[in-house]
């Protein structure tokens, strides 16, 4: 199915609105609204459902509020036949009172809109300055690693260092044994 010039189909945007609107989560609506195409609030699901449906639907007035002011349409219906204000459970007074609470919160929503949009873009700049930071760092020419081994003398030192770590030195077991001894006597005096 279509509607208007948009194919019915499932998206993750569409997944994140939906999330975003039944938990009430007003901000993920705006970051979604300034990081995305703005038309993903005329997208719909494959059941024909979309972003109005569901503010209707999860009675969530700042939904509406933002759908109302990308204009939204309310005259369409989903694959059931539908319209969003018919998935609203509740009285038509408390319709009434839902429809009137977004229209009130209409006025804010531009400057909602502007304010993330410049937090959006002072992230984006941040982000990329630290990105130019760290592209900036470079190893000093002068810096000298030490003195180059073949690898056939590599293998060596490895082959060595590891049957080192297997076997301590005998200087380092003498000194565990004569601290541990220590620990044991400073005990026994305490006791």
């Amino acid at each position: 199915p279509v509607c208007s010039a948009y194919e019915w189909a499932d998206s993750p945007t569409l997944t994140d609105t939906w999330k975003a609107v039944s938990e009430n989560d007003f901000n993920t609506l705006l970051a979604l609204a300034v990081s995305h195409d703005r038309d993903f609030v005329h997208h719909r699901a494959e059941d024909g459902r979309g972003p109005m449906w569901w503010a209707y639907e999860f009675k969530n007035p700042s939904a509406l509020a933002l759908f109302k002011h990308f204009e939204v349409t309310e005259d369409s219906a989903d694959a059931g036949g539908l319209l969003p204000a018919d998935t609203f459970g509740g009285t038509a007074e408390e319709l009434a009172e839902l429809r009137a609470d977004a229209e009130q919160r209409m006025p804010g929503i531009p400057a909602m809109l502007q304010q993330f949009a410049e937090k959006l873009e002072e992230v984006k700049r941040q982000q990329a300055e630290r990105f130019d930071d760290d592209a900036a760092f470079e190893v000093d020419p002068a810096f000298d690693a030490g003195p180059q081994l073949d690898d056939e003398e590599e293998d060596i030192d490895q082959d060595e260092a590891a049957e080192e770590k297997r076997m301590p030195p005998e200087d380092d077991v003498a000194a565990k044994v004569a601290a541990l001894k220590a620990k044991a006597a400073a005990i026994k005096d305490e006791i």
